[in-house]
């Protein structure tokens, strides 16, 4: 069994992770990446709205907006993105496995057969979309399906409030599709401001979106145009299409956090204040940890850098204010 060994080693492909990997490269370490799926970006929803955003950012300037239009933008500018920076990685020095990542202990991981050793590990596996426990659960999607669709539906009902889920509806509102959202409590959106939420809200409400708020999404059904999405409330909605924008589950199945005296649970992996998953040596970024604070793009490149800079040898603990300031 061949034998590696290296400075650190990131496990999972994404923006975080690449952020993390370019910075400890360019301070002289010898960095390995380990990505699952070679031909996609992370598909965790605030990286896929950052996707969005660029691109209604960039094509307000020059055209109006449109879904054919953004198809084109995807195709030739984000689907391209993970071959690309593998290549600038791999040009860089970085090392890049092709594989599913086992955890062997605190320094050890299999993969594809090979054994590579590391004085550091950071985790940065993401998040997928939980399946509802519901009747019709199969007719439902995730936000990285809704951006490869190569037609907009003419609406799209959005399961769950959170902060994510209102931008990503506002932004299919601006390319010509109507939503309706449905959030099991009276309010969302925990870790934003929430007189900045219900603004949104109001603003969305003026545009035609329909609320639905302290009700559940009972069923799903079929129907000859489309789906009806039937509500613990009793309410009847046709639609389009349906989006679970609720529970998200860590990608760490056969990740072997045990084998590390890694801690998880069904809804992310425990850190301490400096992001360590054991303790020691292994850290956690991105969605793939526990924390109340908002998910967003630019928090989680924070934490990509400030582990970065803990392996490089800062000591301070990670706080909330620097996080937040980065929202």
């Amino acid at each position: 069994m061949i034998e590696t060994n290296y400075d650190v080693v990131l496990i999972g492909s994404s923006h975080a992770t690449w952020h993390t990997a370019t910075i400890l490269n360019q301070a002289g370490k010898s960095v390995a990446l380990i990505e699952r799926d070679t031909n996609r970006l992370s598909s965790e929803p605030a990286e896929l709205l950052a996707q969005l955003q660029d691109y209604r950012d960039q094509r307000l300037t020059t055209a109006a907006i449109d879904w054919k239009s953004f198809r084109t933008y995807k195709q030739h500018v984000i689907d391209p993105l993970p071959r690309q920076m593998t290549t600038r990685l791999t040009q860089a020095g970085i090392a890049v496995f092709h594989g599913s990542a086992v955890l062997m202990g605190n320094h050890c991981i299999q993969i594809n057969g090979e054994v590579i050793r590391a004085a550091k590990i950071v985790i940065g596996t993401g998040r997928h979309s939980k399946r509802l426990q519901i009747s019709g659960w199969e007719f439902m999607h995730d936000s990285h399906d809704l951006l490869n669709l190569s037609e907009l539906p003419a609406h799209v009902t959005f399961i769950g409030a959170s902060m994510a889920s209102l931008k990503f509806a506002a932004l299919i509102m601006e390319l010509g599709a109507q939503v309706t959202i449905i959030d099991h409590d009276s309010h969302m959106v925990n870790g934003f401001n929430s007189s900045q939420a219900s603004k949104l809200i109001a603003k969305m409400e003026a545009a035609g979106a329909k609320f639905y708020f302290n009700d559940t999404a009972h069923a799903i059904a079929i129907t000859p145009t489309g789906y009806k999405v039937i509500t613990s409330n009793g309410a009847n909605l046709a639609t389009g299409y349906v989006l679970n924008m609720t529970d998200r589950e860590p990608n760490v199945t056969h990740l072997g956090l045990e084998n590390a005296g890694i801690y998880s649970n069904p809804n992310d992996i425990a850190v301490d204040d400096h992001l360590r998953a054991n303790g020691d040596n292994i850290y956690a970024i991105g969605d793939v940890i526990a924390k109340q604070r908002a998910k967003v793009t630019p928090a989680i490149t924070v934490e990509a850098t400030y582990v970065a800079n803990q392996i490089l040898g800062d000591t301070a603990p990670i706080t909330d204010s620097s996080l937040t300031t980065a929202i």
